[in-house]
């Protein structure tokens, strides 16, 4: 059995197809991200039909820029959008980033400032389909479009991404 289901016991029973998935996303993620993706840090795996939510309490709050900068450097990811609901300095940001389709690993990776406009909390999505991948990023991506203050992609820009 995995470290991580001995571990905590607010990880709920992981099916055996994503085992494999989780275990590389959590070998490779402290190396390419560390002190945000460390192993202390995970607080919950929740496991649906097609993909696992985790959910990683960062040991220091980061600033966005730098986690996207990290996300965008180190793990190699896509940066989906970077927004801001209103124009006020406080409003809370929100980012999203992805790995690209032709790399085997399907991760999605969100995070928001809070009222310190820092991020405190990561949540890391895996997914067992690009199919499914796809439709998530669409998803976001339609919610967050329409902030006050939006940088990111486009539609067409990310289904070609996926083509």
């Amino acid at each position: 059995m995995t470290e991580y289901l001995l571990r905590k016991p607010r990880i709920k029973r992981i099916r055996d197809m994503n085992h494999l998935q989780i275990d590389n996303f959590r070998a490779l993620a402290p190396i390419r991200l560390p002190g945000i993706t460390e192993h202390e840090g995970l607080e919950f795996v929740d496991d649906y039909d097609d993909y696992a939510l985790l959910t990683y309490q960062l040991p220091k709050p980061v600033g966005i820029q730098d986690l996207m900068d990290q996300l965008e450097d180190n793990m190699g990811l896509n940066i989906l959008y970077h927004c801001r609901n209103s124009f006020s300095e406080s409003s809370p940001q929100h980012c999203c980033a992805y790995s690209s389709p032709t790399f085997e690993a399907m991760y999605k990776f969100n995070a928001q400032t809070g009222a310190d406009g820092m991020v405190s909390t990561l949540y890391v999505y895996i997914f067992e389909s690009l199919e499914v991948m796809l439709e998530f990023l669409k998803e976001d991506l339609r919610q967050h479009s329409k902030a006050a203050q939006f940088q990111g992609m486009d539609l067409p820009r990310l289904v070609a991404d996926f083509m």
